[in-house]
């Protein structure tokens, strides 16, 4: 019997391709195949998650939620809800596609189109161009087959679409709907692709996970019904309030996701900072990270404390407070303190001088989040007036600065 080589046995149709770019109608053979979950899904959420302030209900909802299908990740900005999906694709073992969605994108962003090239030679030609989905299906479809010939590698390609209500989807997807709507193998039609390169069917193994800001509703694009009906929306949240009578300092385990929180939150900004003041001698670094661990949990640690008050004030206020509502993020309290730091450091103030410091660095980073037309000026104003110190400076002049800049008369 003759040697058949795999690329005989490729075109023939005794095996898929590996590469499914210039064969797209082909991916149909790999298209039946499901998310392999693996045995130890729990420990690898687990080990994928360390160092995110994810509640286990969330992550566990979540999981749960990328088995059956497309999963959007909602929730107010700096929860970590693009480090979830990340940390979610490598608990299943699959590699990603990451985009940003834009509010001119079309169905020629979304699904492909034709392009007019010039090559060296000064030659023009018109060639396909694929759509982030559609690359990403391609993409998803190489991956499985690698997957099948060797299980190291990963079990296939996720599209991440990040702050995906900034697009019309409604307009961006066009035709997916249907597909994205069943199980069925339903091919779309790709017209950007030559004649038997055109019909493309989405392998059940294949995902899209979506971030949405769940807050800036106003800046933002509203995902119709049928958008809605093809996801799962699942709520990445600020840390439930910290129980009464909790410390921020409390060293107890298991800790209170708040007071996680508070942890986490001095570690990585030790450890930012310490990167970035010694990024010329990194033999540096970890020496450097004590010693601001040392600061920030000791003669430092009490203007920790009120910033950490000061964001849980404005976090759970309710309607019948005269207390404005933010869901501040932690990423914007990693960012304030890290400012801290390094303005103490660039300007060589001594502790006392650290909450004149911290004060400036909440007007910078955390103020700002309340220009928005869901915080009421009056409600702005009186909060302003309740400011303590260290607040009670630029912090509260910053504030009454966007309750003045709201104000006109009309004759």
């Amino acid at each position: 019997m003759p040697n058949v080589n795999e690329e005989t046995l490729v075109e023939q149709g005794a095996i898929p391709p590996t590469e499914f770019h210039d064969k797209i109608e082909r991916i149909r053979e790999i298209a039946q195949y499901d998310i392999d979950s693996p045995q130890d899904l729990t420990a690898r959420l687990e080990k994928a998650t360390q160092g995110l302030l994810i509640s286990p209900e969330t992550l566990r909802s979540a999981a749960a939620a990328l088995r059956v299908g497309h999963v959007v990740l909602q929730g107010p900005p700096g929860t970590g809800k693009s480090s979830l999906a990340r940390a979610l694709c490598e608990a299943f073992h699959v590699s990603t596609f990451p985009v940003t969605a834009h509010e001119d994108w079309t169905v020629f962003d979304v699904i492909g189109r034709l392009e007019l090239r010039l090559h060296a030679d000064r030659k023009e030609e018109i060639v396909p161009v694929n759509g982030y989905f559609t690359e990403s299906v391609v993409r998803c479809a190489n991956a499985i087959v690698r997957h099948f010939d060797d299980p190291a590698e990963p079990q296939a390609e996720w599209l991440l679409i990040d702050e995906l209500n900034r697009a019309h989807m409604d307009r961006a997807f066009g035709e997916l709907f249907t597909v994205l709507g069943t199980d069925a193998a339903l091919p779309i039609t790709l017209p950007h692709q030559r004649d038997g390169n055109r019909n493309l069917v989405i392998p059940r193994r294949f995902r899209i996970i979506a971030t949405l800001n769940s807050f800036d509703r106003q800046f933002v694009n509203n995902l119709s019904q049928a958008i809605r009906r093809r996801f799962t929306f699942i709520t990445v949240d600020i840390p439930d309030k910290r129980p009464m009578g909790a410390t921020w300092s409390n060293t107890a385990n298991p800790a209170p996701l708040a007071v996680q929180e508070y942890r986490t939150v001095v570690e990585r900004v030790a450890s930012r900072v310490a990167k970035r003041l010694t990024s010329l001698d990194t033999s540096r670094t970890q020496q450097e990270t004590s010693d601001i661990l040392v600061k920030l949990k000791g003669p430092l640690a009490a203007l920790v404390g009120q910033l950490f008050d000061l964001i849980e004030r404005v976090r759970y206020s309710g309607p019948d407070q005269r207390v404005p509502h933010l869901p501040i993020g932690t990423a914007q309290i990693i960012d304030t303190l890290e400012l801290l730091l390094l303005r103490m450091s660039q300007d060589n103030v001594a502790l006392e001088g650290a909450g004149d410091i911290l004060d400036w660095a909440v007007s910078v980073k955390i103020v700002p989040l309340f220009d928005t037309d869901v915080v009421a000026p009056e409600v702005l104003k009186e909060f302003a007036s309740t400011l303590s110190a260290p607040f009670d400076k630029a912090t509260r002049r910053a504030l009454l600065g966007i309750v003045a800049a709201g104000m006109h008369f009309v004759e």
